[in-house]
């Protein structure tokens, strides 16, 4: 035993003897166990320095192990709890793909009065970010294959959160920054920014957005073009528009909405050719020519004056109804065309129409311009034979005539009662000037009488209207005169 004692002194054996003895007396499996532990610390060890090396040397970044379920819903719960409370980890301080998380979850959580406050912290945080990655020689889209978030949908947080906070001149910042950062914008990024912004109302912005859709090499889809048609109706340019409406009726068919919308750019234009050649367009496409947009074609003829052509139209369109026959009335009432104006009162009666109270108004408008006073008094008998009540603009056209033809006392009374039934719908000034017009008439009444005069001012007492001075004169001579045919 001494022997072997002193024979084993560790520091008189070779290597080769210390494994020998080692096998000896514990055996094979306790040296497999120690060289399995040790190996799986060298592959551990190496394998970190190796995946730190890489993140900060710019390379791309090696996969990592997929998590958890449990540990993605414990770390997004942590990242939506920092954002709540305002703290976004500096990007000097944590890894990078944690900073893009946590910016990315602040972005998403803005909420209430503190919206402005946090997107301003957001937005310092996120070029801090930016100015970290640029030394470090890094873009987004290679930090983001180690984050939960993607490059695009960090990005699409950035903007939710410039539009939700109102920092509207921040997007298309975030935009070029996407392009530098080497992130592919694809088209539902812009289909949902365009949306925002849409419902923010700000449609130059979004129609800036689509022209960058298609510089980008993008396929918009037939409804992206339709907001876009809409989008630079908004912000008035209407050749852009229309140039929209032809890449979109290239593609498809339009719908009715997006017809309805080049009516309106075509009224706006007041360009006739244009409006009719849409009606035309849709009827060739099967797309039914509805009330309503056979209407805003016809309102487009009367500012262009094309009235003869709005009536060829509306007599061959099955669906035209009392609005149509209502414009048609219009155009011919500018042009004092009063033959023409009564010809179509009769016109929708054969067809079947009853006239309502804005076709009388507007027919009798053409009689008083054509200085057809009794006809306008005769349409005053249809309208009450129709059922219908005269409202103050049936008011201002009958006391018109007083200034065509001396009144008589009969047309007076009749002003005087139906201004009194309207004139709580009427705005005070506008009752002064019916009032102090049917005085002046009163004076001047081919068979007045001191007693219609004062029935036009016991009518003023009632609701407060005194008589201005130069009516004073007209009405000493009133007197006078009533004074004198009594002698």
């Amino acid at each position: 035993m001494s022997a072997i004692a002193q024979s084993s002194s560790p520091s008189s054996w070779g290597l080769f003897e210390v494994v020998e003895e080692v096998l000896h007396h514990t055996g094979t499996e306790l040296l497999a166990f120690f060289v399995t532990v040790g190996c799986a610390w060298l592959i551990r060890y190496f394998g970190q320095k190796q995946k730190q090396k890489h993140v900060e040397g710019g390379a791309k970044p090696c996969l990592l192990m997929p998590e958890t379920k449990a540990q993605r819903q414990k770390e997004s719960a942590q990242d939506g709890a920092t954002a709540r409370r305002g703290g976004i980890p500096s990007p000097a301080q944590t890894p990078l793909q944690d900073t893009l998380d946590s910016l990315a979850a602040a972005a998403r959580n803005l909420r209430g009065r503190q919206a402005i406050r946090v997107c301003d912290e957001v937005m310092r945080q996120y070029y801090d970010f930016v100015a970290v990655l640029a030394r470090k020689q890094i873009c987004i889209s290679e930090v983001a294959h180690q984050a939960r978030h993607s490059a695009v949908d960090f990005y699409a947080a950035m903007v939710y959160c410039a539009i939700r906070a109102s920092r509207f001149n921040l997007v298309e910042n975030l935009l070029d920054d996407m392009a530098q950062q080497c992130v592919v914008r694809p088209l539902h990024f812009y289909e949902s920014t365009m949306k925002q912004l849409a419902g923010a109302k700000k449609y130059k912005l979004a129609l800036s957005i689509y022209t960058r859709l298609i510089e980008d090499g993008l396929e918009p889809s037939q409804v992206t073009i339709s907001c876009a048609i809409n989008f630079a109706v908004e912000v008035g340019e209407l050749n852009r528009a229309i140039e929209l409406f032809r890449e979109l009726s290239a593609a498809t068919t339009p719908s009715i909405r997006a017809y309805m919308t080049m009516l309106r750019v075509h009224s706006m234009r007041q360009d006739w050719p244009a409006s009719l050649q849409t009606i035309r367009d849709m009827q060739l496409n099967g797309i039914k020519v509805d009330t309503l947009a056979l209407n805003m074609a016809l309102s487009t003829g009367v500012l262009a004056d094309r009235v003869e052509d709005m009536e060829a139209l509306v007599l061959e369109a099955s669906v035209a109804d009392i609005i149509s026959y209502n414009i048609l009335a219009k155009g011919y009432a500018q042009r004092s065309d009063v033959d023409k104006a009564l010809a179509v009162l009769e016109k929708l009666r054969t067809r079947g129409l009853k006239p309502n109270l804005i076709t009388f108004n507007t027919i009798m408008a053409a009689v008083v311009r054509g200085g057809m006073v009794e006809k306008a008094w005769n349409l005053l008998g249809q309208m009450h034979g129709a059922g219908l009540r005269p409202d103050r603009v049936t008011c201002s056209t009958l006391i018109k005539t007083f200034s065509q033809k001396p009144p008589t006392v009969a047309h007076v009374e009749t002003c005087l009662d139906l201004v009194g039934k309207v004139s709580e719908s009427c705005e005070r000034s506008c009752l002064t000037n019916f009032y102090h017009a049917m005085f002046e008439a009163a004076c001047r009444a081919s068979d007045a009488s001191a007693g219609l005069t004062d029935k036009v001012l016991s009518a003023m007492r009632d609701v407060g209207i005194k008589l201005p001075a130069s009516s004073h004169t007209l009405m000493v001579k009133a007197i006078a005169g009533a004074m004198k045919e009594q002698a």
